[in-house]
């Protein structure tokens, strides 16, 4: 709907000098304008067989092609356009690349006899036409007439034509609604030019809407051609020989004849000319570059984590010493007698269409010179977590909980990490082997929080002094 809006915007801005002409000389339709659902043009090029082979997503367009006449760019391509490429209507491509003025790339790669010098590329602009214009004459059981400009040598062969509308095999025509006795209408009826009665001028399609009644003056009517979903509507033309980002301008022909049986000998009561507009779309571009941001915070600077705070059942200590920030934490003196809990919340946004994993390493075991806490599970397999709730056995680990956070492997450390019970399972960090916390593919994220639980037990035997070591969270994000 995007591109529909904005070509109507282009519309509005041409038709109001376009659609409106100085009234002729003779009786004239008033307001006559013709307002297209899209004003851009179809594409209409040759593959240049030098920079395009089967099997391959580039496509190369000639510069100068054989047909239309006139020179062939990118310039009327978007991303997302469905085109035909080759011989077969039916070998459809979408563009998803424009290279450069002369390349573009498609997917699914190009079959076989699609890739061929001079094989075509179509793509059908089906634009709805609203024709409305004011009755200046009561013409009694009557009709209007519609002439769309149609191409000289291949007006209606289901193809983009480079001068003029290809009828596109048939066009819906809808009448307006009846007025009392002064309008009554019938099914509108389309014909290609050259076909009967419309041969007149020549190189018109022509569209009828048949009514009885004995008319009024100063009625208002509005005709449409085609469909808004591109059925059984005209193809705009592609670029002629106009230069590229100057529009190409039509005639369009509105009549009211009387009871006339050939429109083309015969002469209308009233009549209009208006014009429109045809030009390339245009193509907007804009880059997003690729980020990941990551912060950490302790529970001396979260403001929805602090100390004595649960986390996933588990309550944080508050003992003399025991502080967290973002950028450590100290579990403070280490008691025999129960077991010390601190956290950190990290938050990780990033645009990643494959989304992100959170990890961890460590630079060492928890330790005192030679002296170390054991970790809460072999270092050879920290994916394993286990539970860590005997006081008074030596064991240190962290707890991860949070949206995206695997339940699998930390057992319920999931959600908002609130209420859970105390049986959540704990790791060790490991110097050589990345211990995953996180994982999160199915695209880009803002905002969102995991939280690390610190815990430590120590045994009658733990070594005296002060034990430290260092982790490291690394988030990687998937582009």
């Amino acid at each position: 709907m995007k591109s529909i809006f904005s070509y109507g915007f282009l519309i509005v801005c041409l038709l109001g000098t376009l659609l409106r002409p100085a009234p002729l000389s003779s009786a004239d339709l008033t307001s006559a304008k013709d307002t297209l659902q899209t004003s851009r043009l179809s594409v209409y090029a040759r593959v240049d067989s030098s920079g395009t082979a089967a099997g391959a997503s580039n496509v190369k367009v000639q510069a100068s092609a054989s047909a239309p006449a006139n020179t062939i760019t990118t310039a009327n391509l978007n991303i997302g356009d469905t085109l035909t490429i080759g011989a077969s209507t039916d070998a459809y491509y979408t563009v998803v690349g424009i290279v450069d003025s002369l390349n573009f790339t498609v997917s699914p790669v190009l079959a076989a006899g699609d890739a061929d010098n001079n094989d075509v590329i179509y793509r059908k602009v089906k634009p709805q036409h609203s024709v409305t214009f004011t009755t200046k004459t009561a013409v009694a059981n009557g009709f209007f007439q519609i002439l769309l400009p149609s191409d000289a040598t291949t007006p209606n062969d289901g193809k983009p034509d480079d001068q003029g509308y290809d009828f596109n095999t048939t066009v819906t025509v809808t009448a307006p609604s009846d007025v009392g006795a002064t309008y009554d209408f019938v099914t509108g009826v389309a014909t290609a030019a050259g076909g009967t009665y419309c041969t007149s001028p020549a190189n018109y399609h022509c569209f009828e809407v048949h009514y009885s009644g004995v008319g009024s003056i100063g009625q208002a009517f509005t005709i449409t051609l085609g469909n808004t979903n591109g059925t059984n509507t005209p193809i705009a033309p592609a670029p002629g020989d106009t230069t590229e980002a100057t529009a190409e301008t039509y005639s369009v022909l509105v009549k009211n004849f009387g009871n006339q049986a050939n429109p083309s000998t015969a002469t209308p009561i009233d009549k209009a000319s208006v014009k429109i507009a045809l030009i390339e779309a245009v193509r907007v571009t804009a880059t997003v570059d690729p980020t990941i941001s990551m912060t950490i915070c302790g529970a001396d600077t979260c403001h929805d984590i602090d100390p004595a705070d649960v986390k996933d059942g588990e309550t944080l200590s508050n003992n003399t010493g025991a502080t967290s920030t973002g950028l450590s934490v100290s579990l403070g003196t280490l008691d025999l007698l129960a077991a010390r809990l601190e956290a950190q919340k990290i938050t990780i946004a990033t645009n990643g269409s494959g989304g992100y994993a959170l990890t961890a390493i460590d630079d060492g075991n928890l330790r005192e010179g030679s002296n170390t806490i054991d970790d809460n599970v072999a270092a050879a397999d920290p994916a394993t977590p286990a539970v860590l709730n005997t006081v008074g056995t030596e064991a240190y680990g962290i707890h991860v909980c949070g949206t995206h956070v695997e339940a699998a492997t930390w057992g319920t450390g999931t959600d908002t990490c609130g209420g859970g019970p105390t049986t959540n399972e704990y790791s060790g960090t490991d110097s050589t082997q990345a211990l995953p916390l996180v994982s999160y593919t199915t695209g880009p994220t803002a905002g969102v929080d995991t939280y690390v639980l610190y815990k430590a037990n120590i045994s009658p035997i733990t070594a005296q002094g002060d034990y430290a070591h260092s982790i490291s969270y690394i988030a990687t994000a998937t582009f």
